[in-house]
């Protein structure tokens, strides 16, 4: 464990030297500060849309379906979910194919540590390193605590899915990258794995019976969006873990057969 340390240390300082991370990063910033500009203006429409209707009618009622969590927060979180779709990919597809196109893998594979330390090691850097995307990202709850009054449980419910979908990314982007030294090509490796499991949700739409509540089970999109409604479920947390366990695994696979080779 000690080794996959060393080697997440070593690569989270890589990453952070990384000019081409840094335009990922911003880019997320910006649209996801253009996203939420937008979403917090719709809603202060439909604020101030519901209290003319409740003065006119003199119902105050009226304001009782106007929910900052549903109305805003959420669909913060959810635009947030598809951009890692997008952004994690750009992030990890670096993590195994640069040692590959610089020379320095063979040297990895056959220094004295296990390919678990060396998939660990970059996993976990990866997940420091979305970590603290996610807590800049989770700065627009100062916003929105500031002047709402929003339901925190749902919140953190929210951004721990939302967690758990980019840690999922992370350990398939983790897994392309380990099968080329192309770093363009791992990321569209990783882009389609992550958009397949996004499709068997739309697949289950079309279809009916046993096989529809499989496929929507397996769907990552039907387990984010349960967290982003405060539904934070034992099945939900296993199915993140599986993903996770099973492309480290598959990663672990990956490396052993090249060293055989």
């Amino acid at each position: 464990m000690w080794s996959a340390w060393t080697i997440a240390k070593r690569e989270i300082k890589s990453l952070f030297v990384s000019p081409a991370v840094y335009i990922v990063l911003g880019l997320f910033a910006l649209l996801s500060g253009v996203q939420f500009l937008l979403s917090l203006q719709r809603f202060d429409q439909l604020l101030q849309q519901a209290q003319i209707q409740a003065q006119l009618m003199k119902n105050p009622d009226a304001l009782a379906h106007i929910s900052l969590n549903v109305m805003l927060i959420s669909n913060v979180v959810a635009f947030a979910f598809f951009l890692l779709l997008f952004t994690v990919p750009a992030i990890t597809m670096r993590l195994l194919s640069e040692e590959k196109s610089q020379g320095t893998y063979e040297l990895l594979l056959t220094s004295p540590i296990t390919a678990w330390d060396i998939v660990l090691g970059k996993f976990i850097a990866g997940v420091v390193f979305f970590s603290l995307l996610l807590v800049t990202h989770a700065l627009f709850l100062i916003v929105m605590f500031g002047y709402g009054n929003p339901e925190p449980l749902p919140v953190l419910s929210g951004y721990l899915g939302l967690f758990c979908a980019g840690v999922s990314f992370l350990a398939i982007g983790l897994f392309a990258s380990s099968l080329t030294k192309n770093q363009i090509i791992a990321f569209f490796v990783s882009l389609f794995l992550g958009l397949g499991l996004l499709m068997i949700g739309w697949a289950a739409q079309t279809l009916s019976g046993n096989i529809s509540k499989f496929l929507e089970a397996a769907s990552i999109t039907f387990q984010f969006e349960n967290f982003n409604k405060g539904l934070i479920t034992v099945s939900g947390l296993v199915y993140f873990i599986t993903v996770w366990i099973f492309f480290l695994s598959a990663t672990r696979v990956s490396l052993q057969s090249l060293t055989r080779s």
